[in-house]
């Protein structure tokens, strides 16, 4: 793993957030967008109404070969290896969202599961955006090292998770971006979206280790493994089966 690969790592498992800045180059950042915005017109979704958030979700989006390479592609998939300390992360969620302005934003939240805690650094999200994103304009804000608040320790059984009401009230920092960048964000973050006055779009996937996981993250992954049991395997393009399978 070179120098900022291993910097994007320790950030991203201190803070709870890492960035990858101007990852893309410029024709594979016009070839996403391309992709990106076929499969929303391809599935009847058209180029978006005012004020809504569009997502797309599963193997729908592996049809395209510059979608696809957002979720294998290897500098992503070294960071997230270190992150999770997982040689073959298991990519669990594939997803696209498209949020049309004039958006109010996201609210303040976690992705962990409230009153649950989680087995530290087992799951990692990755957003590859396509737009940018400004502290006045779809900026993510977050309260950093909260996700190690989620987090199950042998040394304190007795630990209780931090509770809704605890997480309003984070000392919030925004992030800005260029199109091309990622944003590797540990789930449990507390995080949320700032109003949307720019086209928003990004690419996100969901990787988990293989043996690290709680009671509802095992039921989880149980249930995509007997979907994607249905899913013929030579349909998978050929460099993502190692993640795509459990």
């Amino acid at each position: 793993m070179i120098g900022l690969d291993r910097e994007i790592v320790k950030t991203a498992r201190e803070n709870g957030v890492g960035i990858a800045h101007n990852l893309l180059t410029e024709e594979e950042l016009s070839l996403g967008r391309e992709a990106f915005d076929q499969v929303y017109l391809d599935l009847d979704k058209g180029p978006g109404k005012p004020g809504t958030r569009d997502s797309i979700w599963g193997e729908e989006l592996l049809k395209s070969a510059a979608l696809e390479r957002l979720f294998s592609h290897p500098y992503i998939i070294s960071i997230i290896s270190g992150i999770l300390n997982e040689s073959r992360p298991f990519l669990q969620k594939m997803k696209t969202n498209r949020y049309t302005p004039f958006h109010q934003g996201v609210g303040r939240h976690t992705d962990g599961k409230l009153g649950e805690l989680s087995p530290p650094f087992s799951m990692v999200s990755t957003q590859v955006f396509l737009d940018d994103i400004e502290t006045d304009s779809g900026a993510l804000i977050y309260v950093p090292r909260s996700h190690i608040l989620h987090y199950e320790s042998a040394e304190n059984p007795d630990y209780q998770p931090p509770t809704k009401e605890q997480i309003q009230v984070g000392g919030y920092v925004p992030i800005e971006l260029k199109a091309g960048s990622v944003i590797f964000r540990l789930p449990e973050v507390w995080h949320a979206v700032n109003p949307i006055h720019h086209l928003r779009r990004y690419v996100t996937g969901t990787y988990t280790s293989r043996d690290r996981l709680n009671a509802s993250m095992t039921e989880n992954v149980d249930n995509v493994v007997q979907s994607r049991k249905q899913i013929p395997i030579d349909t998978i393009p050929s460099n993502l089966r190692q993640f795509w399978q459990f």
